[in-house]
């Protein structure tokens, strides 16, 4: 029985991966990310509006003489769309950002507002949040703590379960979705807020599952490998049995995903999109990206006579 040969491609999907998070550290460095304010401290205000607007109008309705007195360090205004729970209706919004400002600023910044777009469209919908700049600042570094851990943790999970090499190359395919999902936001300029961290952390736990189910079909075949195989042939064997189940797994989680980001409020619009975008880079590093890279590790101890502790052949 002819199999189809994936593995022969394996330079092609490490190449794929590594430009890929090239490209992502480049769009990290070059345009930064946009940190909300659990990071940088400031003010988060949701206004609902009764019609569309753009940016620009916003931007001009606060643009007074009192507001530009108080150096609000106004961020651009980013409007927004969400359906109604009750009735389904879609209602707009426009989300203000600024520096950390009191309860008279506050009120300054609604009566421009009401001034230029009459008054509030839904008294309920309107959000105020606020953040400390030195809270901010503790919660940056707590959330990347918690994303290293994370890493740390599968590490040694995998390492204990299957083998040191394992847990390496599965932490590669984990760094590689970490950064597309940031590379990502950086290009569309998306808010990097505890949201998105909740989403890292997920995409983290679901990415490793994938991994592990194809580390857990390579094991099995080793059991049986014979002394003719060669472990790119038994990769590609465990890629082929597990990657059916994987992509049907993430498809429908994928279109699941796809529903909340599409009819979902605005408030988890960008959790989502990082749920998509982790979903489906995940699936690929665990296919495409720790396969290949186990391969060419294994391969290159089978070179040189060393196997490891997962390269016991039963077989004859």
């Amino acid at each position: 029985m002819n199999l189809m040969n994936l593995m022969k491609y394996k330079n092609l999907f490490v190449a794929i991966a590594v430009g890929a998070m090239v490209l992502s550290i480049a769009l990290w460095i070059g345009k930064g990310l946009n940190y909300g304010i659990e990071f940088t401290g400031g003010t988060n205000i949701r206004y609902p509006l009764a019609q569309r607007v753009t940016s620009t109008e916003v931007r001009t309705a606060l643009d007074t003489p009192a507001l530009k007195a108080l150096d609000l360090e106004l961020s651009p205004p980013q409007p927004y769309n969400y359906l109604d729970p009750e009735t389904g209706a879609q209602k707009h919004g426009v989300l203000i950002q600024t520096r950390f400002i009191n309860q008279e600023e506050q009120e300054q910044i609604l009566k421009a507002m009401e001034a230029a777009f009459g008054p509030l469209a839904d008294e309920a919908a309107l959000q105020i949040n606020q953040v400390e700049p030195i809270i901010g600042k503790e919660l940056l570094l707590n959330a990347i703590y918690a994303v290293l851990l994370a890493w740390a943790f599968m590490l040694v999970y995998i390492a204990i379960r299957f083998e040191l090499k394992s847990g390496v190359v599965g932490l590669v395919a984990l760094i590689h979705d970490v950064l597309l999902i940031i590379g990502i936001f950086a290009l569309l300029g998306k808010e990097v807020n505890l949201n998105f961290v909740a989403a890292v952390l997920t995409i983290i736990g679901y990415s490793i599952n994938n991994t592990i189910v194809i580390f857990d079909r390579i094991r099995e075949n080793l059991k049986t490998k014979k002394r003719t195989e060669t472990y790119e042939e038994i990769a590609n064997l465990s890629l082929l049995q597990s990657m059916r189940r994987s992509l049907n797994t993430s498809i429908t989680t994928v279109l699941a995903v796809l529903v909340l980001y599409l009819l979902g409020s605005p408030a988890i619009k960008d959790f989502m999109l990082a749920l998509l975008i982790g979903l489906t880079v995940g699936t690929y590093s665990s296919l495409f990206l720790a396969t290949p890279l186990w391969t060419f590790w294994k391969s290159g101890e089978e070179k040189k006579g060393r196997p490891g502790k997962m390269a016991t052949a039963t077989g004859k």
